[in-house]
């Protein structure tokens, strides 16, 4: 009985918060229970598991065995060899293809996994129509974009560093996205466009988490959401940078001034007076 008064307080909590306040909040909340108490086989339309087994030729049922070889000796791959600069870092992903199964597995078996996109998912109903831009920076395999996408937004762009990860969302996604970016010293994003940026779980990857941030809140539009997960020091993993970890606070103390805070160190709304220029030397 406690534990279900405790449920209960708890789906009362997060009633009254975006995206889940007002009438189709509610519903949207409905979806969040059921994965909780379906995990596994909630949501299938989340799994990139089809696309992965397609580009890799690989039948379904041996996806599990494949996925398990393939995530071998990754951090032992990082440790090998310096990882200082963005050269060093975009090497290590250019290295192996983990990510993408690692993805594609937790799209499909895992819960906190699956919550996150489904925020995605409910963060893109509350604030933005069909054909508003999005932006999926840092994109890894696809998942968010890839659900986006299937659930009819058809301005979905996706960007990350030049990977193999990368290459997979070119073969599997690139038709149905509306333009794919290479993060590299080129890559311009042009200003005041998007209606949701997503950056999540690559910040902690970089070595300039805030002057990165800084240029996606200049390409969001005013009063545009950023949503970002950036795991912190105790969740520090070997293949997150030293440098990320030092500006981490930095970055939030920035979000924090020059947006309006919907969910701390997750979701934030664009002020409508934030100009570029004033960022670059905030």
């Amino acid at each position: 009985m406690k534990t279900l008064r405790n449920l209960v307080r708890r789906f009362l909590l997060i009633a009254e918060c975006f995206p889940y306040h007002g009438i189709r909040g509610k519903l949207l909340l409905s979806a969040q229970m059921f994965l909780r108490l379906f995990p596994r086989w909630a949501f299938p339309s989340m799994s990139i598991i089809p696309l992965v087994c397609h580009t890799k030729n690989v039948a379904a049922n041996e996806f599990i065995g494949r996925y398990q070889r393939e995530t071998q000796g990754f951090e032992e791959l990082w440790q090998s060899r310096h990882r200082t600069t963005e050269q060093d870092i975009a090497h290590f992903y250019q290295e192996h293809d983990k990510d993408i199964w690692r993805q594609a597995y937790l799209s499909r078996y895992d819960y906190l996994y699956k919550k996150k996109l489904l925020w995605v998912l409910h963060v893109a109903y509350q604030s933005c129509r069909k054909d508003d831009p999005i932006l999926d920076y840092g994109c890894g395999a696809g998942a968010a974009s890839h659900l986006l996408i299937a659930k009819g937004f058809g301005n979905v762009e996706a960007a990350d560093i030049p990977s193999q990860t990368l290459e997979f969302v070119s073969k599997e996604l690139v038709s149905s996205l509306h333009a794919l970016h290479t993060i590299d010293a080129t890559l311009h994003l042009q200003e005041n466009l998007y209606a949701l940026i997503l950056a999540l779980d690559c910040l902690e990857h970089t070595v300039e988490p805030l002057a990165i941030t800084k240029r996606l809140l200049s390409a969001l539009r005013p009063g545009g959401i950023l949503m970002t997960t950036f795991p912190k020091e105790e969740d520090f993993s070997s293949t997150h940078t030293r440098k990320a970890q030092e500006e981490r606070p930095a970055v939030f103390a920035f979000l924090a001034q020059h947006c309006d805070t919907i969910v701390p160190e997750f979701l934030y709304r664009k002020n409508a007076d934030f100009s570029g220029k004033r960022s670059t030397s905030a």
